[in-house]
C-alpha cells in the first residue's frame, strides 16, 4: 500500500518519476506511442475503441477486490502474451486488428503497466512532467504545390487537427513512423478514398481531384476513426 501511495503522490505532483524502478513519464510516453491507438485511458487522452477500456477494466478490478498492483500485474502479463484471438467490429462486421505480440518490451513493457495502473479511472489531468507527453493534433495543414501531408503524430491522432488545399487535382500524403498501422482516406461530395494501411517510416498516399466543399480525413482501420483520428479539410 505504501508503495501504491507514492506511485499515486508521483502521478499527482510529477516531482518524482519513479517507483520501485518504474519510470512514469516513459510509460506514458510508449503507451500514447503504441496503445493509445486501440485502448481507451482518460488521463491519456487515449480513445481507441478496438481494445479493452482500461479505465471500466480497473473499475471491473477494484470491484472484484484487487489492488492497483494486482491489475500492474495483469496490464503486464496481457502486453507480454496478447490475447491473439481474432474479434469482429460489429458496426462494419471487419476484423478487429490484433494486438501484435511484443509491442512494447523489457523496461518500456513494465513501465507501460506502472503507468496504466496508476492512471485508470482516476480522472483530471496529468502534471509536471507526465503532462508534457502524448500533445494532440494543433494547427492546419497547408498543401503546398499540389501536395498536402497530414503525418500520423501518435496514438488515434494526425499532426494536424484540420487542413486546407485548392480545388482540383491533389495528392495527400500521411507518414506513419509509429509501430501500429495507420493510413489516410478522404470522404466527402461523394468522394471515398483510402490509401494503403502502412507502418514503421511507410507512407500512405491518396490521389484525387477534389471540388470545393468540405470534406473529412481519416484513418480508416477498423476502430480508429471512431477513437477519434479524424480531421476538416476544406477545398476552396
Amino acid at each position: 500500500m505504501a508503495a501504491l501511495a507514492a506511485t499515486a503522490f508521483a502521478v499527482l505532483t510529477g516531482c518524482a518519476i519513479t517507483n520501485d524502478g518504474d519510470n512514469l513519464v516513459n510509460g506514458k510516453g510508449q503507451f500514447v506511442e503504441k496503445c493509445a491507438a486501440c485502448h481507451s485511458l482518460e488521463r491519456a487522452g487515449a480513445q481507441g475503441v478496438t481494445g479493452p477500456n482500461l479505465d471500466q477494466a480497473w473499475q471491473q478490478a477494484d470491484k472484484d477486490g484487487f489492488g492497483r498492483s494486482t491489475y500492474q500485474g495483469i496490464v503486464y502479463r496481457q502486453i507480454l502474451q496478447p490475447n491473439q484471438n481474432a474479434q469482429v467490429d460489429p458496426a462494419t462486421e471487419e476484423p478487429l486488428p490484433l494486438m501484435p505480440a511484443n509491442l512494447v518490451t523489457g523496461d518500456d513493457a513494465r513501465d507501460v503497466a506502472a503507468y496504466v495502473a496508476s492512471a485508470a479511472a482516476k480522472g483530471g489531468e496529468d502534471t509536471g512532467r507526465l503532462a508534457d507527453v502524448g500533445g494532440g493534433p494543433e494547427g492546419t495543414a497547408e498543401a503546398e504545390n499540389g501536395t498536402l501531408s497530414i503525418p500520423v503524430l501518435s496514438g488515434l491522432n494526425y499532426e494536424f487537427a484540420d487542413a486546407r488545399a485548392s480545388a482540383g487535382q491533389l495528392t495527400v500524403e500521411s507518414k506513419n513512423d509509429e509501430a501500429v498501422e495507420h493510413n489516410i482516406a478522404i470522404d466527402g461530395n461523394g468522394v471515398d478514398e483510402k490509401g494503403d494501411v502502412v507502418k514503421g517510416g511507410a507512407t500512405s498516399t491518396v490521389e484525387i481531384d477534389l471540388d470545393a466543399g468540405e470534406y473529412s480525413f481519416y484513418c480508416s482501420v477498423p476502430g480508429h476513426r471512431a477513437g477519434g483520428m479524424e480531421g476538416k479539410l476544406t477545398v476552396e
